[in-house]
């Protein structure tokens, strides 16, 4: 199966557009639109991730992370993670 990783647009956020504002979330240079435009829901748990990744400096601190167990979700969103990953660290 291939993933490929969506970059965040006014058309693939357009569903989450009565959560937040659009203008100003596509502005962000952290991960949440990312996740958002990639099928992750608009919650408490997506914004932990985003703030994790978007505060750590390396993979391994992500991966090694306290706050949230990244070994624990499913293999199809450790794949989209793995390539988000790729757009902010490489």
């Amino acid at each position: 199966m291939t993933i490929t990783i969506v970059r965040p647009s006014l058309e693939n956020l357009q569903s989450f557009s009565d959560l937040f504002n659009l203008e100003k979330l596509l502005q962000s240079e952290g991960v949440l639109p990312w996740l958002l435009a990639n099928g992750w829901n608009y919650d408490d748990e997506s914004c932990l991730i985003a703030n994790i990744i978007d505060e750590s400096t390396s993979l391994d601190q992500v991966w090694e992370s306290d706050e949230f167990d990244f070994k624990a979700l499913p293999d199809e969103l450790k794949e989209k993670l793995n390539q988000i990953f790729e757009h902010f660290y490489l």
